[in-house]
């Protein structure tokens, strides 16, 4: 099936109604900040078509906007400049980060430049970084920014059902499937990859930080946290990690497990997901290292995996002969993407988490596995 592209721009066509509103600012009938709100709803509603929206960590940094513009605005209702000639030096304010568009959502129509999926995988969606053609709306929302060399980038994108697609959805979705699904959200990894935690350990930064505290209820985001939004959005049924741990036999209620980036997890809960017979593991790096955890302290203990213990280093702690972290986990452009049978059910050749809202045919075509496998 060919996927329609969401992003799709047509010329350049403001309302007329926006042209008071620039006229009444440069006459000072109106504030700046009534002007930008209205510019907002412009970009919104993808009436003014940016390339892409960046991320500006905080709306009170944002210059005022230069007296140039306001010239421009006077200009353009009074019909001295073309839409095009206004649009430009509004889109230049945005692109550069001198203007702030301060939206809490920002909708899929207006692609999001450069996006960070979480602190550990802060890579681009492609050679220029915007989100391309995505099969769901993708939100930012406004300062959820990480730092990069050169720019911020947004992190943890909000995913959303685009209600022109609910055909295409319908295909994918297990709304009315009998089977039964589950979700098995990666809560463990996350409180493994916060800090303090196992990664200020690896980089020699604390020695007792292999123990670290976690909490409940669940962070809304991973670095597998698209996947599992998604698979939300279409019928599928979450448990956490904490709960498999705690009831590992509960996997046996269902008909399809699958295992997100599932890096850090229990001896229980290792033999529950492996003794399972139909099972697939969407990320790489699924079942890699070995932990303990206190519930009544809330702390998790790094066991073993992940070239530890210093003594005895290993790289997956439970000694998994079908552990596909190396080299696959690090694929994350997933070009050549397949599913591949295991004994007890499907791997994945790549990290899939960027392409589920950058490429909509493959989206659809790994959801549509998934519901199939």
């Amino acid at each position: 099936m060919l996927i329609p592209n969401s992003l799709a721009q047509e010329e350049v066509q403001l309302p007329d109604w926006i042209k008071n509103v620039a006229g009444w600012w440069s006459n000072d009938m109106i504030s700046e900040n009534e002007f930008l709100n209205a510019i907002e709803y412009l970009v919104n509603n993808n009436i003014i078509p940016l390339d892409a929206i960046p991320c500006t960590p905080f709306a009170e940094n944002s210059t005022a906007v230069p007296s140039w513009i306001k010239n421009n605005a006077g200009w353009w209702a009074t019909e001295q400049i073309t839409d095009t000639a206004f649009y430009t030096g509004i889109k230049y304010l945005i692109d550069e980060q001198i203007i702030f568009i301060d939206n809490k959502k920002i909708k899929s129509q207006v692609p999001l430049h450069t996006v960070a999926f979480s602190p550990a995988w802060s890579v681009n969606t492609n050679e220029i970084g915007y989100v391309t053609s995505s099969l769901f709306e993708v939100y930012g929302i406004i300062g959820n920014c990480i730092p990069a060399e050169e720019y911020y980038l947004w992190e943890n994108p909000i995913v959303g059902l685009n209600p022109n697609y609910m055909e295409i959805y319908n295909e994918i979705a297990i709304w009315n499937d009998p089977t039964k699904a589950v979700v098995v959200y990666p809560m463990f990894t996350f409180f493994a990859y916060d800090e303090p935690g196992f990664y200020t350990y690896y980089r020699g930064e604390c020695d007792d930080c292999t123990t670290t505290k976690f909490t409940d209820p669940r962070p809304m985001y991973t670095s597998s946290g698209i996947a599992h939004q998604i698979l939300t959005l279409l019928g599928y049924y979450t448990i956490s990690d904490i709960e498999l741990d705690k009831n590992p036999s509960i996997l046996q209620e269902y008909d399809k497990v699958i295992m997100l980036h599932n890096e850090y997890v229990t001896r229980a809960m290792f033999d529950a997901v492996t003794s399972h017979p139909n099972v697939i593991y969407l990320y790489p790096n699924a079942l890699y290292a070995e932990i303990e955890v206190n519930y009544v302290d809330e702390t998790i203990t790094l066991i073993r995996g992940h070239d530890y213990p210093p003594e005895d280093p290993v790289a997956n702690g439970f000694d998994w002969e079908l552990d596909n972290t190396h080299p696959y986990e690090y694929d994350s452009e997933c070009l050549t993407m397949e599913f591949y049978k295991i004994e007890n059910g499907w791997m994945t050749n790549c990290y899939p988490e960027n392409v589920l809202i950058v490429d909509a045919q493959v989206s659809f075509d790994i959801l549509k596995t998934i519901k199939d496998l």
